[in-house]
């Protein structure tokens, strides 16, 4: 009980990051004890239950699952996949801070995710039903929230540096462009629906980057309900 009581204090203490990332440790545990607990159950070692907390590409299963709007935003493919959005996720992370704020941070981090499943979602019921193509069903959303954030980044400061083990200083723009590849790579299922989802999600980045140059911050709805929500639990 001691580590949940650790886990909750480093929570309601952290910043923006700090919480993203112990947000995504916790639905990586959920649904690895979710798999254990099913695979016990059904006796079988080919039970997945990693598709129910996945952001669906039918908006009928999305009316059975309304969860997944939520809980894609923190799954990943297995866990090569979790490691790596969780290295892209604090290092792009807190780079994307010295540049922007935290509210920014957590709003694009949402923003990113809803455009990648708006654009998986529409690719997905357009070309795979043309093509009868069997392609997967559903999506885990985080790779699609960091890429956001990430893109955001390149277009900010394109010529920040980073020091590379082995390589020396890398600008950040081909950093991006390096953790998109290699996102795609750890993917099981590369199609144009998968595809397309990260396309919207580095649209969103780009698009937050080139509309707060003009003066309007397009994670300011999300800033105002959390600021709402907030409020709400205080006065409980």
């Amino acid at each position: 009980m001691k580590i949940l009581y650790e886990f909750r204090d480093k929570f309601l203490t952290g910043d923006v990051l700090t919480r993203l990332l112990l947000i995504n440790c916790a639905m990586f545990v959920l649904v690895l004890l979710a798999h254990v607990l099913f695979t016990l159950i059904t006796m079988s070692s080919n039970v997945t239950v990693a598709g129910i907390f996945q952001f669906p590409a039918s908006p009928f299963r999305l009316a059975l699952r309304p969860w997944t709007l939520i809980t894609s935003m923190f799954t990943s493919y297995g866990l090569w996949h979790f490691l790596f959005n969780m290295l892209v996720l604090y290092w792009m992370g807190g780079i994307f801070q010295q540049y922007y704020t935290n509210s920014h941070l957590r709003g694009l981090y949402i923003l990113g995710a809803l455009a990648g499943m708006a654009f998986y979602m529409a690719t997905y019921q357009t070309i795979s039903v043309a093509a009868d193509r069997d392609w997967a069903d559903a999506m885990p959303m985080t790779s699609c929230a960091v890429l956001a954030f990430s893109t955001a980044v390149a277009f900010k400061a394109p010529n920040h540096q980073e020091q590379i083990p082995l390589i020396g200083n890398v600008k950040v723009k081909y950093i991006v462009i390096a953790i998109a590849l290699v996102d795609a790579a750890l993917l099981p299922h590369i199609n144009p629906a998968t595809d397309a989802a990260h396309a919207g999600a580095v649209l969103a980045g780009w698009l937050f980057c080139r509309m707060l140059s003009k003066g309007h911050d397009l994670t300011k709805p999300v800033t105002a309900f959390f600021v709402w929500l907030y409020g709400l639990k205080r006065r409980q």
